[in-house]
């Protein structure tokens, strides 16, 4: 995984799409896609099947995030099918993915400071292992305290 990603929590979200609304005027079109009505944001994948995948070298990596360089790419979509979330899409004939703003040099992300319910954090993979740690106890107590009512 990657040193930083976005991470949402649900229950904070209204679904305002202030988000996406901020990415879109950000960067020409929303980098954020939608899936049940939630955001789903790229993982900036260790591996980058999308860069892998990409036939004419479209996509570099630039503090090991994936950028896609929209003078290079031809628009196929193969990095499309090799995202493994469907964070990748192509649109006017170029990819778009989620680059936590580095390619516009911003120090945030714009749709992080969009936010209004807070529910979209920046975390790195440390803090990322603690929040995984912490749902894991909390989902091992509530199994635990539903079995012990059988």
């Amino acid at each position: 995984m990657n040193p930083k990603i976005i991470v949402l929590d649900p229950s904070k979200c209204s679904k305002c799409d202030d988000c996406i609304n901020k990415c879109a005027e950000i960067h020409g079109v929303s980098r954020i896609k939608k899936f049940n009505n939630i955001p789903i944001f790229c993982m900036q994948c260790e591996t980058a099947p999308c860069k892998e995948i990409c036939p004419v070298d479209a996509i570099y990596l630039k503090e090991n995030i994936p950028i896609v360089d929209k003078e290079k790419c031809i628009g196929c979509g193969m990095c499309a099918i090799a995202c493994p979330i469907g964070a990748i899409f192509v649109e006017e004939k170029v990819a778009h993915k989620c680059t936590l703003c580095l390619d516009v040099d911003r120090l945030t992300p714009a749709c992080i400071e969009a936010c209004k319910d807070n529910a979209l954090k920046l975390v790195c993979d440390e803090s990322l292992e603690i929040i995984k740690e912490e749902k894991r106890k909390k989902l091992i107590k509530i199994i635990s305290e539903k079995f012990e009512e059988l």
